[in-house]
């Protein structure tokens, strides 16, 4: 499904939306719904700071397991770094605030903010570090040195997903997240 408000584009794929609506269904903790809402608290981060430096996005596309936001990029480094780190930031400021209220969305929004922080190559982390590589190395190195980084992180965690699952027979998301990483990786 494509629309388009005020010159920017949105795209919601047909699988999500009826993927996310059946784990809504299933899920009678609600603990997807709150997540989902941590999500768009840390996309919600983002917009705000591309607002505050004049930077209109071009399109949002809601993925099964991201949103992503289409832009060009800031009028300056400092512009793009902070508009990076916003997300992971406004998470971690929520985090704050719902510890007084709900201990569950402190939590989501606590581990929302650090993991994005990673330095990844497709977390706020990553184009963090590789905005301040940019300005020391050449754009291959620094794309590089991203990669051989967030590879030498992920193997890591995938191993010690495997270890979390074999030890409770049931807890399986570090690893599905680890191998998710690991395809984008290798896929682009």
């Amino acid at each position: 499904m494509k629309s388009e408000l005020s010159g920017v584009k949105f795209e919601v794929s047909f699988l999500t939306v009826a993927l996310m609506s059946i784990v809504i269904i299933i899920d009678t903790s609600n603990k997807v719904l709150l997540c989902f809402l941590c999500a768009l608290i840390h996309e919600g981060g983002h917009l705000l700071s591309m607002f505050i430096f004049s930077v209109k996005p071009r399109g949002i596309k809601l993925r099964l397991f991201d949103i992503v936001i289409d832009a060009d990029s800031g009028k300056s480094f400092f512009a793009d770094l902070v508009i990076t780190l916003s997300g992971p930031l406004l998470n971690l400021l929520f985090a704050f605030v719902f510890y007084y209220i709900d201990y569950t969305m402190f939590v989501m929004n606590l581990l929302l903010g650090v993991f994005n922080l990673l330095p990844l190559e497709s977390f706020d982390g990553g184009h963090a570090l590789y905005l301040l590589l940019c300005r020391k190395f050449s754009v291959f190195t620094s794309l590089l040195i991203i990669r051989v980084l967030t590879f030498v992180l992920l193997v890591p965690m995938f191993i010690l997903g495997v270890l979390v699952l074999f030890s409770s027979k049931y807890n399986y998301s570090l690893l599905l997240i680890a191998l998710y990483l690991l395809a984008i990786l290798f896929l682009k």
